[in-house]
């Protein structure tokens, strides 16, 4: 399959899960794990000769990815959820720095830690238990985030230099889901979750690629 081919069927698959969302379907339950496992493949059917080793911790880290999208389909599974997404995060980190070395914008490190710390505030009179591990989540993808920008900016390829756009979706979609589960319920929230979330991961999966 050519990589227009598999890129449309990833959109519809996306199209689909985002539908049966809005309608309460239990086809959500197959089609959102399934356009991230789409979404993982991509890497490893497109990847460039020339990232192979950069490629490899970013099908791990989709693959954590896959996991806790599996996870967070149901709500008593919440912590495992948040858990496999930490540890996906851990992997993107290491193939950034890997990549290009560890970056030192502390102004943008510093915009990163106080959109943090504003969620946090927002949200942690309703998160318990639940405080300690979403801290701990908030501080790994700010690294990831932080390490992903510098990584665009510092990049001369396209596909590296949208990564900074991947990873601040992905620090959006984490945002909106937030406030939706722990703050207050947002109007079809999930069409804006999903398409930030499966954007981000789309990015950073593209970004082992060599094409246009």
């Amino acid at each position: 399959m050519n990589f227009i081919r598999f890129q449309s069927l990833i959109l519809v698959s996306a199209g689909i899960a985002i539908l049966l969302d809005s309608i309460n379907s239990i086809g959500f339950l197959l089609f959102k794990p399934l356009t991230s496992f789409l979404i993982l493949f991509l890497p490893i059917l497109f990847k460039a000769p020339s990232e192979k080793a950069y490629a490899k911790p970013i099908v791990i880290g989709l693959l954590f990815c896959l996991l806790g999208d599996t996870f967070l389909l149901f709500e008593s599974y919440f912590v495992f959820g948040l858990s496999a997404f930490l540890i996906g995060h851990l992997f993107f980190l290491f193939a950034f720095v890997k990549k290009q070395g560890w970056h030192k914008n502390l102004i943008l490190g510093l915009l990163l830690v106080i959109v943090a710390a504003s969620l946090c505030v927002l949200i942690q009179k309703k998160l318990n238990e639940l405080l300690l591990p979403v801290v701990l989540y908030m501080t790994v993808i700010v690294l990831m985030s932080w390490q992903g920008w510098g990584l665009a900016l510092n990049s001369k390829t396209k596909n590296l230099k949208n990564i900074g756009v991947g990873v601040s979706l992905f620090m959006v979609s984490d945002t909106l889901l937030a406030i939706n589960k722990f703050y207050v319920p947002i109007p079809f929230s999930g069409i804006f979750i999903l398409g930030a979330y499966w954007g981000a991961i789309y990015l950073i999966a593209k970004s082992t690629t060599s094409l246009p």
